[in-house]
Protein backbone atom coordinates (compact mmCIF):
# COMPACT_ATOMS: atom_id res chain seq x y z
CA UNK A 1 0.00 0.00 0.00
CA UNK A 2 1.41 3.48 -0.86
CA UNK A 3 2.36 5.76 1.93
CA UNK A 4 -0.78 7.66 0.86
CA UNK A 5 -2.88 5.99 1.49
CA UNK A 6 -1.42 4.12 4.81
CA UNK A 7 -2.18 8.18 6.26
CA UNK A 8 -5.58 7.99 5.04
CA UNK A 9 -6.03 5.06 6.39
CA UNK A 10 -4.03 5.06 10.05
CA UNK A 11 -3.91 8.88 10.29
CA UNK A 12 -7.58 10.46 10.52
CA UNK A 13 -6.49 12.94 13.09
CA UNK A 14 -4.49 15.93 12.26
CA UNK A 15 -2.16 15.87 14.93
CA UNK A 16 -1.26 12.49 13.61
CA UNK A 17 -0.67 12.90 9.97
CA UNK A 18 2.95 14.46 10.72
CA UNK A 19 3.99 11.36 13.25
CA UNK A 20 2.56 8.72 11.37
CA UNK A 21 4.21 9.71 7.68
CA UNK A 22 7.80 10.27 9.43
CA UNK A 23 7.50 6.71 10.53
CA UNK A 24 6.99 5.28 7.43
CA UNK A 25 9.96 7.67 5.88
CA UNK A 26 12.29 6.46 8.43
CA UNK A 27 11.51 2.47 7.93
CA UNK A 28 12.39 3.14 4.22
CA UNK A 29 15.37 5.29 4.95
CA UNK A 30 16.27 2.26 7.46
CA UNK A 31 15.87 -0.06 4.98
CA UNK A 32 17.44 1.43 2.10
CA UNK A 33 20.79 2.86 3.80
CA UNK A 34 20.91 -0.34 5.69
CA UNK A 35 20.92 2.36 8.84
CA UNK A 36 19.69 2.86 12.44
CA UNK A 37 16.81 5.36 12.29
CA UNK A 38 14.53 6.83 14.73
CA UNK A 39 10.65 8.81 15.14
CA UNK A 40 10.24 11.42 17.48
CA UNK A 41 8.44 10.45 20.84
CA UNK A 42 5.02 9.28 20.04
CA UNK A 43 1.72 9.26 22.31
CA UNK A 44 -0.29 6.08 23.26
CA UNK A 45 -2.52 6.40 20.60
CA UNK A 46 0.17 7.05 17.83
CA UNK A 47 2.39 3.87 19.00
CA UNK A 48 -1.01 1.89 18.75
CA UNK A 49 -1.77 3.49 15.39
CA UNK A 50 1.94 3.00 14.14
CA UNK A 51 2.05 -1.08 15.53
CA UNK A 52 -1.04 -1.46 13.55
CA UNK A 53 0.34 -0.04 10.47
CA UNK A 54 4.12 -1.10 10.36
CA UNK A 55 2.18 -4.93 10.49
CA UNK A 56 -0.06 -3.93 7.50
CA UNK A 57 3.73 -3.20 5.14
CA UNK A 58 4.97 -6.33 7.24
CA UNK A 59 7.93 -4.64 9.22
CA UNK A 60 9.91 -6.53 11.49
CA UNK A 61 12.49 -4.27 12.46
CA UNK A 62 11.27 -1.86 14.60
CA UNK A 63 10.99 -1.60 18.20
CA UNK A 64 9.56 1.05 20.58
CA UNK A 65 11.63 2.93 23.01
CA UNK A 66 10.83 5.70 25.76
CA UNK A 67 14.31 5.75 27.88
CA UNK A 68 12.77 2.76 30.34
CA UNK A 69 10.23 0.01 30.07
CA UNK A 70 7.06 1.69 31.40
CA UNK A 71 7.66 4.96 29.45
CA UNK A 72 4.33 6.36 27.92
CA UNK A 73 5.99 8.26 25.21
CA UNK A 74 8.22 6.33 22.94
CA UNK A 75 10.37 6.81 19.53
CA UNK A 76 10.34 3.94 17.14
CA UNK A 77 14.16 2.89 16.49
CA UNK A 78 14.31 0.81 12.99
CA UNK A 79 17.10 -1.48 13.30
CA UNK A 80 18.95 -2.91 10.35
CA UNK A 81 19.97 -7.23 10.85
CA UNK A 82 23.48 -5.84 12.24
CA UNK A 83 22.50 -3.66 14.63
CA UNK A 84 22.57 -6.82 17.04
CA UNK A 85 22.98 -4.66 20.02
CA UNK A 86 20.73 -3.59 22.90
CA UNK A 87 18.11 -0.86 21.09
CA UNK A 88 19.23 1.78 24.16
CA UNK A 89 22.40 1.73 22.51
CA UNK A 90 21.11 3.22 19.30
CA UNK A 91 18.34 5.44 20.75
CA UNK A 92 19.17 9.40 20.46
CA UNK A 93 17.99 10.81 23.84
CA UNK A 94 19.23 12.67 26.45
CA UNK A 95 18.19 12.69 30.39
CA UNK A 96 18.33 15.66 32.56
CA UNK A 97 17.60 16.72 35.62
CA UNK A 98 16.08 19.70 36.55
CA UNK A 99 16.55 20.27 39.82
CA UNK A 100 15.46 23.40 42.27
CA UNK A 101 15.91 23.98 46.12
CA UNK A 102 13.74 22.68 48.69
CA UNK A 103 14.13 26.05 50.40
CA UNK A 104 11.73 27.90 47.87
CA UNK A 105 8.73 25.24 49.45
CA UNK A 106 7.49 24.79 45.66
CA UNK A 107 5.92 21.97 44.81
CA UNK A 108 6.04 21.43 41.08
CA UNK A 109 4.24 18.81 38.86
CA UNK A 110 4.02 17.39 35.37
CA UNK A 111 1.69 20.15 34.13
CA UNK A 112 4.36 22.97 35.59
CA UNK A 113 7.16 21.70 33.30
CA UNK A 114 5.50 20.67 30.15
CA UNK A 115 4.02 24.21 30.38
CA UNK A 116 7.40 25.52 30.92
CA UNK A 117 8.66 23.09 28.07
CA UNK A 118 6.53 24.65 25.86
CA UNK A 119 7.06 28.16 27.18
CA UNK A 120 11.04 27.55 26.03
CA UNK A 121 9.91 26.97 22.52
CA UNK A 122 10.31 23.02 23.07
CA UNK A 123 8.07 20.84 20.26
CA UNK A 124 6.22 18.50 22.62
CA UNK A 125 7.61 15.27 20.54
CA UNK A 126 10.91 16.23 21.27
CA UNK A 127 9.94 15.17 24.98
CA UNK A 128 9.21 11.95 26.32
CA UNK A 129 8.21 11.32 29.66
CA UNK A 130 8.49 14.21 32.40
CA UNK A 131 9.01 12.76 36.24
CA UNK A 132 8.97 14.76 38.61
CA UNK A 133 10.12 13.90 41.84
CA UNK A 134 10.08 15.96 45.60
CA UNK A 135 12.96 18.35 44.41
CA UNK A 136 13.82 17.60 41.31
CA UNK A 137 12.04 16.05 37.57
CA UNK A 138 14.42 13.85 35.30
CA UNK A 139 12.90 15.17 31.49
CA UNK A 140 14.01 11.98 28.19
CA UNK A 141 14.46 14.31 25.59
CA UNK A 142 15.96 13.95 22.03
CA UNK A 143 19.43 14.53 21.90
CA UNK A 144 19.33 16.92 19.50
CA UNK A 145 17.44 19.51 21.70
CA UNK A 146 19.36 18.72 24.65
CA UNK A 147 21.54 21.66 23.98
CA UNK A 148 19.15 24.38 23.87
CA UNK A 149 17.12 22.97 26.61
CA UNK A 150 19.94 23.12 28.78
CA UNK A 151 20.18 26.69 28.07
CA UNK A 152 16.58 28.06 27.64
CA UNK A 153 14.48 26.14 30.74
CA UNK A 154 15.92 28.29 33.57
CA UNK A 155 12.37 28.06 35.59
CA UNK A 156 9.11 26.08 36.09
CA UNK A 157 6.19 27.26 38.11
CA UNK A 158 7.86 29.56 41.12
CA UNK A 159 11.68 27.96 41.04
CA UNK A 160 14.93 28.70 39.28
CA UNK A 161 16.22 24.86 38.04
CA UNK A 162 19.59 24.22 37.69
CA UNK A 163 19.93 21.21 35.35
CA UNK A 164 22.49 18.57 35.12
CA UNK A 165 23.07 15.41 32.29
CA UNK A 166 22.34 12.29 33.71
CA UNK A 167 22.75 8.23 33.06
CA UNK A 168 19.58 6.53 32.07
CA UNK A 169 20.39 4.01 35.14
CA UNK A 170 20.04 7.40 37.36
CA UNK A 171 16.13 8.31 36.26
CA UNK A 172 13.69 8.73 39.10
CA UNK A 173 10.91 6.88 38.11
CA UNK A 174 7.98 7.61 40.05
CA UNK A 175 5.77 5.13 41.22
CA UNK A 176 2.47 4.88 40.03
CA UNK A 177 -0.45 4.82 42.50
CA UNK A 178 -3.07 2.35 41.51
CA UNK A 179 -5.72 0.57 43.31
CA UNK A 180 -5.90 -3.73 42.13
CA UNK A 181 -9.55 -4.83 41.48
CA UNK A 182 -10.70 -8.51 41.22
CA UNK A 183 -13.85 -9.53 39.82
CA UNK A 184 -14.88 -11.52 37.49
CA UNK A 185 -16.81 -11.29 34.38
CA UNK A 186 -18.98 -13.04 32.03
CA UNK A 187 -16.30 -12.51 29.04
CA UNK A 188 -13.35 -10.57 28.80
CA UNK A 189 -16.04 -8.33 26.27
CA UNK A 190 -15.02 -4.84 26.94
CA UNK A 191 -17.90 -3.38 27.99
CA UNK A 192 -17.62 -6.47 31.10
CA UNK A 193 -14.60 -5.21 32.08
CA UNK A 194 -15.45 -1.29 31.62
CA UNK A 195 -18.06 -2.09 33.80
CA UNK A 196 -15.89 -3.98 36.17
CA UNK A 197 -13.15 -1.18 35.91
CA UNK A 198 -15.05 1.36 36.60
CA UNK A 199 -17.93 -0.28 39.06
CA UNK A 200 -20.51 0.19 36.11
CA UNK A 201 -23.40 -1.78 35.33
CA UNK A 202 -22.89 -3.77 31.89
CA UNK A 203 -25.85 -1.67 30.66
CA UNK A 204 -24.10 1.62 31.68
CA UNK A 205 -20.66 0.60 30.76
CA UNK A 206 -22.22 -0.28 27.15
CA UNK A 207 -23.72 2.80 26.62
CA UNK A 208 -20.26 4.75 27.38
CA UNK A 209 -18.59 3.00 24.86
CA UNK A 210 -20.88 3.61 22.10
CA UNK A 211 -20.89 7.23 23.33
CA UNK A 212 -16.84 7.33 22.06
CA UNK A 213 -15.90 8.40 25.20
CA UNK A 214 -13.36 4.74 25.82
CA UNK A 215 -10.24 3.75 24.19
CA UNK A 216 -8.30 0.84 24.15
CA UNK A 217 -4.70 1.28 23.96
CA UNK A 218 -4.84 5.67 23.50
CA UNK A 219 -7.77 4.80 20.58
CA UNK A 220 -11.21 5.00 20.89
CA UNK A 221 -13.66 2.14 21.01
CA UNK A 222 -16.88 2.17 20.24
CA UNK A 223 -17.60 -1.91 20.20
CA UNK A 224 -19.22 -3.05 23.48
CA UNK A 225 -18.27 -6.82 22.25
CA UNK A 226 -14.58 -6.35 21.60
CA UNK A 227 -12.84 -8.85 23.15
CA UNK A 228 -9.76 -7.34 25.33
CA UNK A 229 -6.15 -9.61 26.32
CA UNK A 230 -4.02 -9.45 29.49
CA UNK A 231 -1.81 -6.11 29.28
CA UNK A 232 -4.13 -3.44 27.40
CA UNK A 233 -4.87 -0.30 28.54
CA UNK A 234 -8.40 1.34 28.94
CA UNK A 235 -9.70 4.85 29.61
CA UNK A 236 -12.84 6.65 29.65
CA UNK A 237 -13.25 10.29 29.60
CA UNK A 238 -14.14 11.19 33.35
CA UNK A 239 -13.68 7.94 35.09
CA UNK A 240 -10.61 7.39 34.70
CA UNK A 241 -7.58 4.77 33.16
CA UNK A 242 -6.94 1.03 33.98
CA UNK A 243 -4.84 -2.04 32.85
CA UNK A 244 -6.20 -5.34 32.42
CA UNK A 245 -3.22 -7.93 34.09
CA UNK A 246 -2.11 -10.39 32.68
CA UNK A 247 -3.74 -13.93 33.86
CA UNK A 248 -6.94 -15.05 34.18
CA UNK A 249 -8.94 -18.10 35.03
CA UNK A 250 -12.13 -19.87 34.64
CA UNK A 251 -14.11 -20.25 38.36
CA UNK A 252 -16.34 -22.63 38.85
CA UNK A 253 -19.18 -21.13 37.94
CA UNK A 254 -17.51 -20.79 34.43
CA UNK A 255 -17.13 -16.89 34.87
CA UNK A 256 -13.99 -15.32 34.52
CA UNK A 257 -11.24 -13.98 37.08
CA UNK A 258 -9.53 -10.76 36.50
CA UNK A 259 -7.32 -8.87 37.63
CA UNK A 260 -7.53 -5.30 37.16
CA UNK A 261 -4.66 -2.29 37.98
CA UNK A 262 -6.54 1.02 38.42
CA UNK A 263 -4.80 4.15 37.98
CA UNK A 264 -5.70 6.52 40.92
Amino acid sequence: MEKAELLKKYAREEEDRVPLAQVLDKLTASERAEQVTSTVFLNERQQALTERMLAEVHSTSHVFFGGYPEAERRMVLFLPDWAAEEPSSYAPVSYIRAEWSEKTGAQIGHRDFLGALMGAGIRRETVGDILPDASSCDLIVLRSVAPYLMQNLTSAGRASLSLTEISPEALHIPEKETRLIRDTVASLRLDSVVGAGFGLSREKASALIRSGRVSVNGLICEKPDRQLAGGETVSARGSGKFRLCEGTHVTKKGRISVEIEKYI
